[in-house]
């Protein structure tokens, strides 16, 4: 577990032994769940279009950059980020970008 994961295995335990990690599909059941609720809850509203979808992503994104704090995964990499935390960043720069283009654009006209 130490070398794969970086989860310290404390003495005396036998290697055979699994360790207990944290029920990371759980949490993410119900942070998602809670989305859902947000996302029902606001889809009547007047607002743009895409705008509901932006929302998806940006509480998607930081959904998974949270929950990949706490799994045990091997894939780190550029200072213990995982692959998923990397993208999860990175679309939700996307969606700031969009964002931002778009509330120019609507300010300009």
């Amino acid at each position: 577990m130490q070398h794969l994961f970086g989860i310290p295995v404390p003495a005396g335990i036998d290697p055979a032994v699994v360790l207990p990690v944290h029920p990371t599909q759980l949490y993410e059941t119900g942070l998602m769940l809670g989305a859902f609720v947000i996302l029902w809850a606001w889809r009547r509203r007047a607002r743009p279009i895409g705008w509901l979808f932006g929302l998806y992503l940006v509480l998607a994104g930081v959904e998974r950059f949270l929950i990949e704090i706490l799994r045990a995964k091997d894939d780190r990499f550029l200072g213990g980020f995982t692959l998923a935390q990397g993208i999860s960043v990175l679309i939700l720069l996307i969606v700031g970008a969009v964002a931002w283009s778009r509330r120019r654009r609507l300010q300009a006209a």
